[in-house]
């Protein structure tokens, strides 16, 4: 009889642990893998120290209390609280930026590879295609991906 607490007792220390885990400090690791370790040491006490149909209630019992455990935890308060529910409203990449393929400007920083160039008297953040542009270099757009101009020396 004492085998039988002894299993108990490591099954709801080991799922406490783990809840303990999931909803109060998140990340730290250690006591859910302590909380995990109980659970198994409840499976491996029950397997040997207990007769056979005992055993396999045991672990039965102990496989059905952990997924109605985590069959019920996401549904507390706690754990719908760790959910993003907040819809993220943005915007896309700027289209006025694709008007600018093709043309010249000036480099006002030097481009390493970013940097600022003035394109139609608008100071664009752009990058370059090579390496390094140094400030007051003719460049041209060679391309708009999204927000991201490239530019290129004009020769």
């Amino acid at each position: 009889m004492t085998y039988i607490l002894i299993v108990a007792l490591l099954l709801v220390l080991g799922l406490a642990l783990v809840v303990i885990e999931v909803l109060v400090l998140p990340g730290v690791g250690f006591i859910g893998a302590l909380g995990v370790a109980l659970t198994l040491s409840a499976g491996v006490v029950a397997h040997m120290r207990l007769p056979e149909t005992e055993a396999m209630l045991a672990i039965g019992g102990g496989l059905s209390a952990t997924i109605l455990a985590f069959w019920l935890l996401p549904k507390t308060r706690a754990a719908k609280s760790m959910v993003l529910t907040a819809k993220v409203h943005g915007t896309g990449a700027d289209s006025s930026l694709l008007a600018l393929e093709g043309r010249a400007g000036i480099t006002t920083t030097a481009l390493r590879p970013a940097g600022v160039a003035q394109i139609n008297d608008s100071l664009i953040d752009v990058i370059s295609d090579s390496e390094y542009i140094a400030p007051n270099t003719r460049v041209r757009v060679a391309q708009v991906e999204g927000n991201r101009v490239v530019v290129q020396t004009i020769d």
